[in-house]
């Protein structure tokens, strides 16, 4: 499991399932980047996984996913998803996620630097490994997100996490409270297609 200082953790978030947590660290951060968090420590159902997150290329941390390269990685993931099942609610979590792409603010091109490729585990999806640079995200292989890796859900909470922080901070930019209206749409679509491939009921849940 990914060690830190209980009192570095800034948030906590959990899956709507409450099977898995994600953790925000203050950890390292400089007061001057503007954010509120750093390290993301993310449960992967059998370990846990840290990621470093950048709300932008401009004035943040100098290192990290920025929140477009991870809206690039959930999109990609969901473009596969719905050419597998394309009635099982990916296309809502496209078209929710695409919303959140026009709103954000100018930065870098979206999916600036990331990769994807093949993980070792068994998948219907032809990769299940994103990178940029030297950071890895290793996505559950899985439709259900039941096996070991992160879940989809877990890379839209991040990315709603760092968009609370960022409005709060800057309440006045009208498009960044549009672009989190649209996260949380995602995240809200994405609960209800987990719901679907596993068999559930496709109840709507509030992400919060």
């Amino acid at each position: 499991m990914i060690d830190f200082d209980e009192k570095a953790v800034v948030a906590a978030r959990a899956t709507t399932d409450d099977r898995r947590f994600v953790l925000f660290t203050d950890t390292d951060l400089l007061p001057h980047w503007g954010q509120r968090f750093w390290g993301v420590a993310l449960d992967t159902g059998g370990d846990g996984h840290g990621i470093l997150v950048r709300y932008g290329t401009g004035g943040g941390a100098p290192v990290g996913w920025t929140l477009r390269q991870l809206l690039c990685v959930v999109q990609a993931r969901m473009a596969l998803e719905h050419a597998r099942a394309p009635e099982g609610g990916a296309l809502a979590v496209l078209e929710a996620l695409g919303r959140a792409v026009r709103q954000m603010p100018a930065g870098e091109a979206l999916g600036n630097g990331v990769d994807f490729g093949p993980g070792g585990q068994s998948s219907p999806y032809a990769w299940t490994l994103a990178w940029t640079g030297e950071l890895v995200l290793p996505l559950c292989p899985d439709p259900q997100s039941r096996e070991e890796g992160v879940m989809p859900e877990q890379v839209i909470v991040v990315i709603d996490e760092a968009l609370r922080d960022w409005c709060e901070r800057a309440p006045y930019l009208r498009k960044l409270w549009l672009c989190r209206n649209a996260v949380r749409a995602a995240l809200a679509a994405e609960i209800r297609r987990v719901r679907i491939a596993r068999g559930e009921a496709p109840v709507a849940e509030d992400p919060d």
